[in-house]
């Protein structure tokens, strides 16, 4: 489905510097809600969201998305924002309140409200903050290529960044791990990369209008920092990469452990799935993948399994066909 590319995520620079730690679900909702704000306006007291909507916007399978929406409600809710003040840090809720049906049908909605704290960040913005396009945005399914492509937007507003035609900054390997929640995680560098510089980079140069390099910067032997340096261009979008499933433990068939595993892997194939059909809507996934989705869905989505199963058949009838 088409997205409204008007669409746009502004939070002040302070908000985008500073140190937090979301899933990927709930920078998701921060950054729908977000888009909800006139940011040059008065604070709104409530934002709407309907699973339907959030799910058109993210490319995402409708199913439980009402569920995933509430979690993200109730875990947001103990979850904070640090922000540098002088020489003191200020530590924000992100939000006052959270309302949400126990049943969910075709209107149910969820409700955030953002903690007054959170409000000057992002209202009645006059200067200093940062604008992303939501359309591009969305596409980035991991909190730090999300955070990483609002640092790397916002230098394109700083002079001392522009670099004949391309835009660059140098950003602190420790700094970036403290503002996203990875402070202490990954003393080594190769895997600090590994896991979040260069899937990242993957993703921002897949998904959005900006083209990235980057090249560590070392200080003596060790790599202190990261250059990053892009060009704005229109997005040509790759094809999306088949996800790795995760490989099923050692537990008794039919366990709690084994469902978990099942709906884990149902849910990346269902997102690879529509990812594909975003890309190109004759991309179909493959038989196999297809037949895993009707084995995982079995226990937890009838209409899914019912779904999968039919096109199975009908896709063996037409390869038996044309093979006579």
């Amino acid at each position: 489905m088409e997205k409204d590319t008007q669409l746009t995520v502004v939070h002040s620079n302070e908000l985008v510097e500073a140190s937090y730690s979301l899933t990927t679900d709930e920078m998701r909702l921060i950054a729908f809600a977000s888009t909800k704000i006139d940011s040059r306006g008065k604070k709104v007291d409530e934002i709407l969201i309907y699973p339907e909507e959030f799910a058109k916007v993210y490319g995402l399978n409708k199913h439980n998305v009402h569920r995933n929406l509430v979690n993200s409600i109730k875990s947001l809710s103990t979850k904070t924002v640090t922000i540098p003040d002088g020489k003191r840090n200020q530590v924000f809720p992100w939000l006052a309140r959270g309302t949400y049906e126990r049943q969910s049908d075709i209107a149910t909605y969820v409700s955030i409200e953002f903690s007054k704290y959170i409000g000057p960040y992002i209202f009645e913005l006059k200067d200093r903050f940062t604008s992303i396009n939501f359309e591009y945005a969305s596409r980035l399914n991991t909190p730090f290529s999300f955070r990483l492509y609002q640092w790397l937007i916002k230098a394109k507003n700083l002079n001392s960044a522009k670099d004949s035609g391309s835009i660059s900054i140098v950003l602190d390997i420790e700094w970036m791990k403290k503002q996203a929640g990875l402070e202490g995680l990954y003393n080594r560098w190769a895997k600090f990369s590994e896991k979040h510089i260069q899937p990242s980079v993957n993703l921002i140069n897949a998904k959005t209008d900006i083209s990235v390099i980057w090249t560590p910067v070392k200080k003596g032997r060790s790599v202190h920092a990261v250059k990053f340096s892009y060009v704005v261009e229109a997005a040509t979008f790759a094809k999306p990469i088949r996800p790795r499933l995760y490989r099923r433990p050692k537990v008794l068939k039919g366990s709690h452990e084994e469902g978990e595993w099942m709906r884990k892997n149902l849910s990346l194939l269902l997102s690879y799935r529509d990812e594909l059909k975003k890309y190109d809507a004759f991309e179909k996934l493959d038989i196999k993948d297809l037949e895993r989705i009707a084995e995982y869905s079995s226990i937890f989505d009838r209409e899914i399994h019912e779904s999968a199963l039919k096109e199975i058949s009908e896709r063996r009838a037409k390869k038996t066909k044309v093979a006579s």
